[in-house]
């Protein structure tokens, strides 16, 4: 049973002061009397379980070594209140992210692949679409497509993920009323927006939401120049780099994303997802993982400092499950070697890519100069063997051989390289922050953000 019953969408939160996280330094105390918050920001971290949490500890402290209790906690640690489970609707306990953002943008859960639909393929309706209908603006910014499953799970409804060009033909319906079903929506993707179908029908959405009044940009110094809503911002064609292979960017968007909606005078409700740490949790990439958690760690600096000048501001991070199975140790060693991690200077997916398409004499330096490490005779061997490899997997297998020197030279270990079932770290700033105190499920989390748009 859980600690928290659902009652009503009115009748929701009866916490327990007493949980396991009740030491929690900085979480502001529940005024049962006071009024709800006018800004919500639910930011989710794809993939972010809680050894990602550990891991990033360590890292930002930059050390091999340590002292008697000198390791300094981040902001996730100075803000954690609890933790919230994530199975879906299905026989796995184990959810993919386009059911996990279902459960969080519906209160409802799904099965694995499902977009805001139910078992039966029934559209369910969003906290977005609430929102909207009482008077709130929304948006949704991410570092990834805005098609891919868990923006999408907040403004569309498709039986599969895989459908992203029928995601992007629904962001582009306009409602009744002629207008865009959103505020403001950051990401990439450009290529589901203008695309020429298999019939050979042009696609150009661009064109009807430009006509509807939205303000497309395509680099982020189009976006500073905004003062108005609504935005559209798609700043790839398809993915965006790794934050380890290019700059940080989420917490700038969020920045100009928010910027724009306090130039109104109306509430808003906006999810922000940090999306790659997941993906470098598919690669088994430990390096790649912790600059997306240091991009995530600059987002929530920027965030804590929002809330306190801004009241009536609850900003709330989670993540939609765990990925890769992390471990901080592997092969039995007792240690992780967190400077060594930093030392690490392209994403592992990358520098296969790479290496594809390079000369073998060239790898030695290409190599040395991102994993600065002395390869063993054995590494040295297996990239020898794996340079004369061909066909459809040669990229991943000189991946899976550079996996296998940083694990060498970290202790980092993974168990897979899909999702984890455990669950996830629940964050909170802002004076409702004990609402989401101790254990919860996700469908929890969404109920009470629900009630308050109503």
């Amino acid at each position: 049973m859980r600690i928290w019953q659902k009652i009503t969408h009115l009748s929701l939160v009866a916490v327990v002061a007493t949980s396991l996280f009740a030491w929690a330094p900085n979480a502001h105390a529940d005024d049962s009397t006071s009024v709800q918050p006018q800004r919500i920001i639910l930011v989710i971290a794809d993939g972010m379980g809680f050894p990602y949490l550990t891991a990033y500890r360590y890292f930002k402290d930059g050390r091999n070594f340590t002292h008697a209790s000198d390791i300094s906690p981040t902001i996730f640690d100075n803000y954690l209140v609890g933790a919230a489970s994530t199975y879906p609707a299905d026989d796995t306990l184990v959810t993919d992210s386009a059911a996990s953002a279902t459960a969080l943008a519906t209160g409802i859960k799904t099965y694995n692949g499902a977009i805001s639909v139910d078992a039966d393929g029934n559209p369910l309706k969003t906290m977005m679409q609430i929102g909207r209908e009482n008077g709130w603006l929304t948006g949704a910014i991410a570092t990834t497509r805005v098609t891919h499953a868990t923006p999408a799970a907040f403004y569309t409804h498709v039986p599969s993920r895989r459908m992203e060009d029928e995601i992007a033909d629904q962001y582009a319906t306009l409602d009744e009323n002629g207008q865009p079903i959103f505020d403001l929506l950051l990401g990439s993707g450009r290529k589901h927006f203008v695309r020429t179908d298999e019939d050979g029908t042009e696609i150009n959405h661009l064109t009807t939401l430009t006509d509807a009044g939205v303000r497309i940009v395509e680099t982020y110094e189009e976006l500073h120049a905004q003062q108005r809503l609504p935005v559209l911002g798609l700043f790839f064609d398809d993915a965006f780099p790794y934050v380890i292979d290019d700059e940080m960017r989420l917490e700038q968007l969020s920045r100009h994303g928010l910027r724009l909606f306090d130039n109104t005078d109306q509430p808003y409700v906006v999810m922000i997802e940090a999306s790659m740490v997941d993906w470098c949790g598919h690669a088994n990439d430990i390096a790649c993982a912790m600059r997306e958690m240091e991009e995530l760690d600059h987002l929530m600096q920027f965030l804590e400092a929002y809330a306190n000048e801004n009241p009536g501001t609850q900003v709330l991070l989670t993540a939609d499950h765990s990925t890769g199975g992390l471990t901080l140790g592997a092969d039995g060693n007792y240690q992780w070697r967190a400077a060594d991690v930093a030392r690490i200077g392209r994403g592992l997916r990358t520098m296969a890519e790479d290496l594809t398409s390079m000369p073998f004499i060239d790898w030695e330096a290409y190599v040395e100069q991102y994993l600065p490490f002395p390869l063993t005779v054995d590494q040295q061997n297996a990239l020898q063997t794996v340079a004369q490899d061909s066909g459809s997997r040669h990229r991943q297998r000189i991946q899976d051989v550079l996996i296998d020197i940083v694990r060498y030279h970290t202790s980092t270990g993974w168990t897979t390289g899909g999702h984890t079932g455990e669950d996830v770290p629940v964050i909170a700033i802002g004076p409702w922050s004990d609402r989401f105190r101790g254990f919860q499920d996700q469908t929890d989390i969404a109920d009470i953000i629900i009630n308050w748009l109503q």
